[in-house]
């Protein structure tokens, strides 16, 4: 038989469990969540996945990818902008971050409005065509396009986002002009390409590059001043008589202006970690990019460089979002 003592310290100790099972449950239940610029299938998106799964366990979260395209990143960073600055709503985006203000007359938010937390990623985007389609080179695209300016369409992620820059860019240093037809990210511009809609496409390298070697596409060329790590096979479109053409996309972590600095260093630390995970690097090397490397302050001036540099893009190509 069991005593009284037995029987009330049995409950006592049950009900310390249930309290400590509890109180477990609600730190694993706390919610980060990843806006994300684009579409889902994007390297921004591969991106905000690939850190997430790691990012996650180490702040002693659950980390969910929510993606709110739309308005060239614009949606995603007005929604983080404008969120309650406790750690639990986070931005992540790539050039058109630094872009949309000089870019747009009114982006919904302030540059001052996000805290640059870390730069997650880099590399070049990349000029593609079907498999089957009868540009072999990159000359040939341009020998068509100057004969035929403004006869062939290209697809892009979207007004003001890396791979649409990279086109621009590409179209100004080789005298060419092209149709953008914009999309609400790299995954349904490359979608279309495959199937046929569409000619051409600008699109990050790691979101083309699953593509590329399923041999569904062809890459005519990268992005960056010399060809790329792990994608050597792939030239440089400075090879085509255009030796000062690069653009390389960067994505980065936000937090809304006015969360706390500790959370701020916490999180820096915690994407530094995760980008050192030998999987992340392998994953993302494999995808055609390179893990960032900048947090804190160096991060912080970066953005603002790109941020002047970004304004002079926008000047120079003539482009307007309203």
């Amino acid at each position: 038989m069991y005593s009284r003592y037995a029987v009330h310290k049995g409950i006592v100790a049950g009900f310390i469990a249930c309290l400590i099972l509890s109180a477990t449950t609600a730190v694993q239940a706390r919610t980060i969540r990843f806006y994300v610029v684009v579409a889902a299938g994007g390297s921004v998106d591969a991106m905000a996945r690939i850190v997430g799964d790691k990012f996650g366990p180490l702040v002693d979260a659950t980390v969910v990818v929510e993606n709110k395209p739309g308005g060239g990143g614009n949606v995603a960073s007005q929604t983080v902008a404008k969120s309650v600055p406790d750690g639990n709503s986070l931005l992540i985006s790539a050039n058109n971050h630094t872009l949309n203000p000089s870019l747009f007359k009114d982006p919904g938010y302030q540059m001052d409005e996000l805290i640059p937390i870390a730069e997650l990623m880099r590399g070049p985007s990349v000029i593609v065509v079907p498999a089957n389609s009868s540009y072999c080179s990159l000359d040939q695209l341009i020998s068509d396009a100057k004969s035929r300016p403004g006869a062939i369409p290209f697809g892009a992620a979207g007004i003001g986002t890396p791979s649409h820059i990279a086109a621009e860019l590409f179209m100004l240093s080789a005298g060419i002009k092209m149709e953008a037809i914009q999309y609400r990210g790299s995954g349904p511009s490359l979608g279309d390409l495959v199937g046929g809609q569409i000619p051409v496409a600008s699109s990050s390298l790691v979101a083309a590059m699953p593509m590329i070697k399923a041999g569904k596409l062809r890459a005519l060329a990268v992005t960056s001043a010399k060809r790329w790590p792990g994608a050597e096979q792939i030239p440089a479109a400075a090879e085509f008589g255009m030796p000062d053409y690069e653009h390389v996309t960067w994505i980065g972590l936000f937090a809304p202006k006015g969360t706390p600095a500790e959370i701020i260093t916490q999180y820096g630390r915690a994407a530094r970690l995760a980008l050192s995970n030998p999987d992340v690097q392998r994953r993302v090397a494999g995808l055609g990019g390179e893990v960032g490397t900048l947090e804190g302050d160096a991060f912080k001036q970066f953005i603002q460089d790109d941020y002047a540099e970004a304004s002079k893009i926008v000047k120079l190509s003539g482009m307007k979002a309203d």
